[in-house]
């Protein structure tokens, strides 16, 4: 009896619509894993019948002469967009923006698998009800300007304004520029639609009235800077910001911070708040809030495909060492449990975890947060494969066409 190869196909996108009964003929197992697979009813009919496996996000059904398009970024739909008399079927793989007037261009397309943010009018809800969309729909008022995500205002905005104009901005708007002329705004007849303002507390009272009543407002104190990025508490941030600050993202608090802290007055973290151990005490008495505070090392081993944890580093962590953000981390066999124990301050967020024995998986265990995979070095997952497996064909592609 012939011996067939197995087929595996692991792709973003795989059009199946032109396989044939040959083809799946010369395999023994044909196994497709996809976020969107393209079909039709005979491609159907002839997968079930060679039991083809089939994992896969989305499906899209598609009999007739319907070309497909993939775009792997972001795109705009756009009134007069010119379009193809083929009939087409789109696939996004990012964000979407659908502009206003665009109706007619967005009903030429027989189908959509949208696979990240749409943001469109509101009016036009309504025929997005057949697609398939993988991801958030953001929606304005039909007429509004829309401004950037986050928009910081400043002291010409009012200057650029036209006469009873309705701003939106998806995420924030940022008012803590001293010389804002909310009164000119005003006079104007401006609104402003967002989900969050960020107001000075001298600006509240003309800030407040021109803004949607669903905004969620968070009153800050003069002179408050607004960081949107990450940070380290460090001179030259506080150089550049000065001592009140709202960070719109994830802040480091170093040992090399504490000559620092004394000059923070106020401080407000719209992300995780990491604090060096020998500065917890210090930190949690200052004004601040955050989304969540981790106590870390000294040394801070971050954003690594791959983080190797050995004693030699461990027993340079005067400190302690922490590994943040990691794809997968490895404590080496040199480490003895108690080294680890005196020196490990934590693990956050990386996606695995190996060790090289069983006391070290116990005592990472007890110092790992939101870590997927704790494991020993050598384990293997029953249902993994091997990588090198002469009887499977392995297709690895952003699309597949059969």
């Amino acid at each position: 009896m012939e011996n067939k190869k197995n087929l595996k196909i692991n792709c973003a996108v795989c059009d199946v619509r032109n396989v044939t009964e040959e083809l799946l003929n010369t395999y023994g197992e044909v196994a497709i894993n996809t976020a969107c697979i393209i079909t039709s009813p005979d491609a159907q009919a002839l997968l079930g019948k060679y039991k083809a496996k089939l994992n896969c996000a989305a499906t899209a059904t598609i009999d007739g002469n319907v070309g497909v398009s993939t775009i792997n970024g972001p795109m705009t739909i756009a009134p007069g967009q010119v379009m193809t008399e083929e009939k087409i079927y789109l696939i996004v793989n990012g964000p979407l923006e659908i502009l206003p007037g665009s109706d007619n261009v967005l009903k030429n397309y027989v189908g959509m698998v949208l696979n990240g943010p749409v943001i469109c009018p509101e009016s036009m809800v309504g025929l997005l009800s057949s697609f398939n969309i993988n991801g958030p729909v953001r929606t304005y008022p039909d007429g509004s300007i829309v401004l950037k995500n986050t928009t910081i205002l400043d002291r010409v905005f009012h200057l650029r304004t036209r006469q009873d104009a309705l701003y939106y901005a998806a995420s924030r708007i940022v008012a803590l520029s001293p010389d804002i002329d909310f009164t000119k705004l005003a006079e104007k007849n401006v609104r402003f639609v967002t989900k969050r303002l960020l107001v000075s507390e001298s600006l509240t009272e003309a800030a407040v009235p021109l803004f949607d009543e669903k905004a969620d407002i968070v009153i800050l104190p003069d002179g408050c800077a607004y960081v949107d990025d990450d940070a380290e508490l460090n001179e030259t941030l506080l150089r550049r910001y000065g001592g009140k600050l709202y960070i719109n993202g994830d802040l480091n608090i170093t040992p090399e911070s504490a000559p620092l802290l004394d000059q923070v007055s106020f401080l407000r973290v719209n992300g995780d708040l990491l604090v060096s151990r020998s500065l917890k005490n210090r930190v949690l008495a200052m004004d601040l809030e955050c989304n969540d505070l981790y106590v870390v090392g000294g040394i801070l081993i971050t954003d690594r495909a791959q983080a190797a944890i050995n004693a030699a580093m461990l027993e340079d962590a005067d400190d302690g060492l922490s590994a943040v953000n990691c794809a997968h981390v490895s404590i080496s066999a040199d480490v003895s449990p108690e080294l680890l124990r005196e020196k490990l301050v934590s693990i956050i967020g990386c996606a695995s975890v190996s060790c090289a024995s069983k006391e070290q998986l116990d005592v990472v265990a007890l110092l790992a947060k939101d870590v997927t995979s704790l494991s020993l070095e050598g384990q293997e997952d029953e249902d993994d494969e091997p990588e090198n497996d002469e009887n499977v064909i392995k297709i690895n592609a952003a699309s597949y066409t059969f």
